[in-house]
């Protein structure tokens, strides 16, 4: 077989002549451009062929790791979900005990401060008035002794009692009311010495002025929130410093709200000071008497004075971000005879104090 080129053709394709020669006899046979190009065609495209069908065999194989990966990652997550799920119906559990606890806890003190109320109404009772209000009984002649009459608690003694309410009540927050309120101190320690008759004296003579100092130091007391809608962002105690994140005390809670909310004062009182001070921003102090005192700091604006007089719930300025703050909230302290205490334990009197009583 021999293939002769002859000049025919194009100079990519030139016309093939094979020559077959089997003996004595042969014969030609020619290729021409269009069977070579069609050719030359067929083997291109079983070329594309074989390659498209590995690359889909590879794109295969990865989708399906992909997919098993996607398998094994939807597994671990939901095996986490369902951790997470069971860890939030316990921490529900808790919480859920926890209120019941809370509830009979403020059930306990509402009834405490009812049995306080009803001995303060029955000191401030006069028994004159009491005795001329009911009729006269009628007399009897017998030769039958008189029957000793039922003694009544003493007014001193009603007294003692209040002022034990009003101390287990503010004890039940966690407050330390020996040191912070030393008239509410229960008496302690050794007692002796010898004995010396009391002078007369008529017993009931101070009543009216403690009861009338255990109404003061009730009304004193700042129970409300200063602002009517909230969120606590940082509360009272140790915590890390918002800016250098060092450990530091916090000496009230931070409340936030929209930029330029009302601010109102949380008890009635008399204001102390309404300026600028340094970290705290703009500033006001409210003195409300029993050695009880309230700030409210990085205020944006106040709208009292020095000297004002202001009602519980009286608006004093308004929300902002003045002086060492992160962004628009009110610092909120409350101090007993300059000691600040915890914002939240006098917030939480609230629901076993009616307002009416306050």
């Amino acid at each position: 077989m021999v293939a002769e080129t002859p000049s025919r053709g194009s100079r990519l394709f030139p016309e093939i002549c094979i020559i077959l020669r089997m003996g004595s006899r042969h014969s030609r046979v020619f290729l021409p451009p269009a069977v070579q190009i069609s050719a030359a065609s067929a083997v291109v495209a079983v070329a594309v062929a074989v390659c498209y069908f590995a690359a889909s065999c590879i794109s295969y194989e990865r989708a399906v790791g992909d997919k098993e990966a996607t398998v094994v990652r939807a597994e671990t997550a939901n095996a986490v979900l369902q951790v997470e799920v069971a860890s939030l119906r316990d921490e529900l559990a808790v919480a859920a005990r926890d209120r019941q606890q809370t509830d009979a806890r403020s059930s306990a003190l509402a009834d405490r401060f009812e049995s306080l109320h009803r001995l303060a109404e029955l000191i401030e009772t006069d028994p004159s008035r009491s005795a001329a209000g009911l009729p006269s009984p009628e007399m009897l002649i017998s030769d039958a002794p008189p029957e000793p009459e039922a003694p009544s608690p003493s007014m001193a003694h009603l007294a003692r009692q209040a002022a034990a309410e009003v101390r287990s009540l503010l004890a039940s927050t966690g407050l330390n009311v020996d040191r912070l309120f030393p008239q509410l101190a229960q008496d302690r320690g050794g007692q002796g010495g010898p004995f010396v008759a009391p002078p007369k004296a008529d017993p009931n003579t101070t009543t009216p002025d403690k009861m009338e100092e255990l109404r003061s130091l009730m009304k004193s007391l700042p129970l409300s929130v200063p602002l009517d809608y909230y969120q606590v962002e940082s509360r009272f105690g140790p915590r890390h410093d918002p800016f250098n994140h060092r450990s530091s005390f916090h000496t009230g809670i931070d409340l936030s709200a929209p930029y330029m909310s009302p601010v109102h004062a949380t008890a009635a009182g008399t204001v102390t000071y309404a300026g600028y001070r340094s970290d705290y921003g703009k500033v006001i102090e409210i003195d409300h008497g029993n050695g009880i005192a309230t700030l409210y700091a990085h205020l944006h604006r106040y709208i009292v004075s020095v000297g004002q007089t202001v009602g519980e719930h009286e608006q004093i300025g308004f929300l902002g971000s003045s002086g060492r703050s992160s962004g628009p909230h009110v610092h909120y302290e409350v101090l007993v005879n300059n000691e600040p205490q915890d914002p939240e334990k006098f917030i939480g009197l609230a629901r076993v104090i009616p307002a009416a009583e306050r």
